[in-house]
């Protein structure tokens, strides 16, 4: 996804002599976000690294995040509706730093995230972007778990061919000059972006994977997540786009293919509850989400369809049981 930032380049790399820290530009995209924006952005301003601008790009919305935005020391930007991918790039475009960090607005950074990015990628000129550790956070801000990123250290585009290990996008760190070589976001993608984006750097530049904690990725009934015919089709969509480059290499294509398997079984077995809750096929929606499933998940397919010979309970009980698969995860 190829944008124009030559007239941004030289700004935050300048002489690698200088002792002044370099810039963190940490990109924040909204649309409503009026909920959670304000602990987003004051997340952004507290952060320990001496250099850090705040963009806020906000995507078209209709609440308050303008006025929110526009009450912090950052810079704000609006748009018409292009999407997260859109805002994000937008973002970019405005963007002065030599390290770039998107944090979607209902998520939180902890104080040492740009610094610890900042140290590592300067220790490591060669790799593309740093990922740390996050937890996750319920919608009222309580912790629910951590992450568990980092046993992720041998061929990243391996490890992203088996799933999208990096999970938060808050929880990585990119190098501008990378996003320069490898291009943006993909505005053609209405989920799995980000994992579309890493999957491309990883083929290109190494990464970096540690394990402090960096930042907190909220859970909560909006997350697009819980989509899950998006979901499925947006997340086998990422996985068949990398095939023209794994073709032949039968190692890759083995993760590859399990991922696909895992992707239809995760989500699969959510849209297959969700149309059982709802009566099945009383809908034309609820029929064209069937034929997903007849295609993708037979197990949750048939679910569905004796849906109302078998009591819930031991349907879910079943569906769980068949969409287990150990070691895989995916956060897109």
């Amino acid at each position: 996804m190829p944008l124009d930032l030559s007239e941004h380049n030289a700004a935050g790399f300048g002489d690698p002599t200088e002792t002044i820290p370099p810039l963190v530009s940490v990109v924040i995209p909204c649309y409503n976000a009026a909920r959670y924006l304000v602990e987003s952005i004051e997340s952004a301003l507290a952060q320990t690294h001496p250099r850090v601008e705040v963009i806020v790009v906000d995507d078209g919305s209709a609440d308050e995040t303008s006025t929110i935005a526009r009450s912090y020391p950052v810079k704000y930007v609006y748009q018409e509706n292009r999407g997260v991918s859109g805002a994000r790039n937008t973002g970019i475009s405005q963007s002065q730093g030599k390290y770039v960090l998107f944090l979607d607005a209902d998520d939180r950074l902890l104080p040492e995230a740009a610094a610890t990015g900042v140290r590592l990628l300067e220790e490591h000129p060669e790799c593309a972007l740093a990922v740390g550790e996050h937890r996750y956070i319920a919608a009222d801000g309580t912790e629910l778990r951590q992450s568990n990123k980092h046993p992720a250290r041998r061929d990243h585009y391996l490890t992203l061919l088996e799933s999208n290990f990096i999970e938060a996008p808050c929880s990585a760190l990119h190098r501008r000059s990378s996003l320069c070589l490898t291009g943006v976001f993909d505005e053609n993608l209405r989920v799995g972006e980000d994992w579309e984006l890493y999957l491309r750097t990883a083929r290109h530049c190494a990464i970096l994977s540690h394990n402090a904690i960096v930042s907190e990725y909220r859970q909560h009934d909006s997350n697009i997540s819980r989509n899950a015919d998006l979901m499925l089709s947006g997340c086998r969509h990422v996985l068949q786009m990398e095939l023209p480059y794994i073709e032949g290499d039968r190692a890759k294509l083995r993760l590859q293919r399990n991922c696909l398997r895992f992707v239809n079984r995760r989500f699969g077995r959510h849209l297959a509850r969700e149309l059982i809750r709802d009566g099945g096929l009383k809908t034309p929606e609820n029929r064209r989400k069937l034929k997903v499933l007849r295609r993708h998940y037979a197990v949750g397919f048939v679910a569905v369809v004796v849906s109302r010979l078998l009591p819930t309970r031991l349907l879910n009980a079943r569906l769980a049981r068949r969409s287990h698969l150990p070691g895989m995860r995916t956060g897109a």
